[in-house]
């Protein structure tokens, strides 16, 4: 059911980014937004579970407005400061999952899972409305249409490769806590919140960090932290304490997405960027897919294969991905200006 739906939200991905480019951001943005919100709506109302693959079209549909977001970001901060901006608005969406992970099961416990859906379903219906007062964006496709550069190709070849590894730890983490953890069945929310926690405080640091510092030390960055993070998690399983801290270094899995959402902005044509972030995010999805099947086979191997094989892998894919991101940097600053001789300042 959720497969499904995560398809056609897919499958919109591309469309939607186009039609922004064309007729505007907000109109994608508040579009999907009422899509997903009648999703969760509808999902009140089920008495046969055949009918939630329709809630589940809707709700994931929700998810084509996501590289259109990025796109309004790029578009509204400036470039100075746009790594921090992204990984801010990257930052909030876990925020929502720090508070709701914990609540979600203490909700369903005492007033059924249906209410727990309605209480979602409303904060979903109040981000839409908060939507309405963004500005249209409308206008980008009275420009020339521009092509894509070789480096936004480039970085489209390896979304898909750092979604794989960045993925693997998360699938099956609830279960993970609970059968090799030993984590009681109360506290398996506490836990996943700890990994969002670390994904909303990484992608804040690491936008701030790209700022200051350039991408592809973020980049770098990022990697060593989820490497440290997934190794406690797998070796030091025995130690709540330190599950819970390996977790929130493992946050930082998504952490290099605002960077790179805000490399972006450099490369892709401003005709074009609602269109360049939707493919970027398309091909992100697929590897991020790929990788949680990859996630189950590891774990049936062995429950510690998902994160030590992040731990092998993660460092050296980072190095692979900064130097391309390096390249782009070095390529769009600014020429040096010539030392003029025989003039005094």
């Amino acid at each position: 059911m959720f497969g499904v739906g995560n398809i056609v939200g897919g499958l919109l991905v591309l469309p939607a980014g186009a039609i922004a480019d064309r007729r505007g951001r907000r109109i994608v943005i508040v579009a999907s937004g009422v899509s997903g919100t009648i999703g969760a709506l509808s999902l009140v109302l089920l008495d046969h579970w055949e009918w939630a693959f329709a809630s589940s079209i809707l709700y994931w549909a929700g998810t084509a407005a996501l590289p259109v977001m990025s796109a309004h970001v790029a578009a509204v901060a400036p470039r100075a400061l746009l790594g921090r901006a992204m990984g801010t608005v990257y930052g909030a969406f876990f925020g929502g999952f720090i508070v709701a992970s914990p609540l979600a099961g203490t909700l369903a416990a005492h007033f059924g899972m249906r209410a727990a859906i309605l209480i979602g379903a409303v904060f979903f219906g109040l981000s839409t409305a908060a939507t309405l007062g963004l500005p249209s964006g409308r206008g980008a496709h009275l420009l020339a249409p521009g092509r894509f550069p070789r480096a936004f190709w480039a970085l489209l070849a390896l979304a898909p490769i750092g979604a794989f590894v960045a993925v693997l730890p998360t699938p099956l983490l609830p279960v993970y806590v609970r059968d090799v953890a030993g984590a009681p069945l109360e506290l398996v929310g506490i836990y996943i919140a700890c990994l969002s926690l670390g994904s909303a405080l990484f992608s804040a640091a690491g936008g701030r960090l790209a700022d200051r510092f350039g991408a592809a030390p973020a980049v770098i960055a990022n990697a060593i932290v989820l490497t440290i993070g997934c190794a406690m998690a797998a070796l030091l399983a025995s130690n709540g304490v330190f599950v819970a801290i390996g977790l929130v270094l493992a946050g930082a899995n998504v952490a290099s997405n605002p960077v790179l959402a805000a490399l972006l902005e450099r490369i892709v044509p401003p005709a074009r960027v609602a269109l360049g972030y939707a493919s970027f995010q398309l091909v992100y999805a697929a590897g991020f897919g790929a990788g949680g099947i990859a996630a189950g086979s590891l774990y049936d191997a062995d429950p510690h294969l998902p994160l030590l094989v992040t731990v092998a892998l993660a460092l050296p894919i980072a190095v692979v991905i900064a130097f391309v991101v390096a390249r782009i940097t070095r390529s769009d600053a600014p020429p040096t200006p010539p030392i003029e001789f025989g003039r005094t300042t």
